[in-house]
């Protein structure tokens, strides 16, 4: 595990490929739209996607090479796209009954 988090390009990757997961899980959840549990898993996937993408943005800037452009630009989408559904969800929360 030690060398795992010393190689920062694997972390980045494993991160990048961890948030993607969790972004389908979190649409394949909406689209069965359990009430129940979409609600539940929100609330405990959001929190770990956050931290996974902010761990990946982080690492990225260790990399070295040509691949760390794509990868900040990779994860700081992410970002903004966890920043945005927030934003949105905040919004739109007493919009409807």
């Amino acid at each position: 595990m030690g060398k795992f988090f010393k190689n920062a390009l694997k972390v980045s990757i494993a991160s990048l490929v961890t948030s993607i997961t969790l972004y389908v899980v979190i649409i394949g959840f909406f689209l069965l739209s359990v009430a129940n549990i979409f609600g539940t898993m929100i609330k405990i996937i959001v929190p770990i996607l956050i931290l996974v993408t902010i761990l990946g943005f982080i690492y990225s800037f260790f990399i070295k090479g040509k691949q760390k452009i794509p990868f900040l630009i990779l994860h700081f989408i992410s970002l903004c796209a966890i920043s945005f559904s927030i934003y949105i969800a905040a919004s739109f929360q007493d919009f409807a009954p």
